[in-house]
């Protein structure tokens, strides 16, 4: 049954630390506004429903040495569930050049994630691990997958914490490698995290990768979707625009682990209420990026994001 959200006062809210100044009220009163068109659909479980899922690495057919190269280019993408996006991938990797592809939403229920996965990388020669976050029906998956020209060693998955939204709930994962490239081995964790929480909850999410990382010697990379809206949500369901800077404290957080990126300004990779948001990023550590991109990609409603690294 559908119901109307309710009525929301504009003095309703507490003052939130990282709202810019001037952004107050206009922002509260813009998102009062803008509550009525969500609308609650159903009532979540009470418990954690993630289960993990086997992950799938396979080395590609015809594996041959790679050249020594002085730099490796690195790109990410939400793929938006596309199955038919296949072509359009295989274009943009060879025309970039890139030699590891991160790629969020790998599936749909006309194609489970791990055959996409398994048929592009096919299709460019590389190798490729895919991790399902979540179920679509009995027999498919969407989740995680990491395509890399140099062969992908010690692959792992970390379950990120669940969190029970008004709609939408989902299980949200990240996809760890390490890349052999030809200079040494890069440790590379794809993630994708959830949309309707507000910072203290999205870098929550981040907190076991970098437990992870802690102490790891060598260059590493956090890319994919960080869905760094800079919005605050008033219970996982109405947002108030420049009442957080989602963005800057996920960057602020990275940096204190040694983490930068490139990106922090440019192009915006998503639009949402007509707002452009910076929700892909690329967070390096111990890599220089030589030069950076954001790109159209048909088919997806993200922009993918891309960047040419040297250790």
């Amino acid at each position: 049954m559908r119901r109307s959200a309710p009525g929301t006062s504009c003095d309703a809210f507490e003052y939130d630390p990282e709202m810019p100044h001037g952004a107050g009220k206009l922002a509260i009163c813009v998102g009062a506004s803008l509550a009525g068109v969500f609308v609650a659909v159903t009532r979540v479980a009470a418990s954690d429903p993630c289960v993990p899922m086997p992950v799938t690495h396979r080395a590609a057919a015809t594996s041959t040495q790679q050249p020594p190269q002085d730099s490796f280019t690195i790109a990410s993408l939400n793929m938006a569930g596309q199955a038919r996006i296949g072509d359009v991938l295989a274009v943009w990797v060879r025309e970039r050049g890139f030699d590891v592809l991160l790629l969020q939403e790998v599936g749909d229920l006309s194609a489970d994630g791990s055959a996409f996965a398994a048929a592009l990388g096919a299709r460019l020669g590389y190798h490729f691990a895919y991790a399902g976050a979540d179920r679509l029906d009995d027999t498919t998956t969407q989740g995680l997958a990491i395509l890399s020209r140099y062969p992908l060693d010690d692959v792992r998955t970390y379950a990120l914490s669940y969190h029970r939204l008004r709609f939408r709930s989902r299980c949200r994962i990240a996809l760890a490698v390490a890349v052999a490239t030809t200079d040494g081995p890069v440790q590379v964790m794809n993630v994708h995290l959830d949309t309707r929480i507000n910072s203290r909850e999205r870098i929550a999410q981040l907190a076991p990768l970098l437990d992870a990382l802690d102490g790891v010697d060598g260059p590493q990379i956090i890319g994919g979707d960080f869905n760094t809206m800079n919005i605050r949500w008033f219970r996982s369901m109405w947002p108030f625009p420049f009442l957080q800077r989602q963005a800057a404290a996920v960057r602020t957080r990275l940096g204190g682990n040694g983490f930068h990126t490139p990106f922090s300004g440019g192009r915006p990779t998503f639009r949402f209420l007509g707002l452009p948001l910076r929700l892909d990023w690329l967070y390096l550590k111990r890599l220089e990026p030589l030069e950076w991109n954001v790109d159209t990609v048909r088919f997806s409603d993200h922009r993918g994001v891309w960047a040419r690294l040297k250790q």
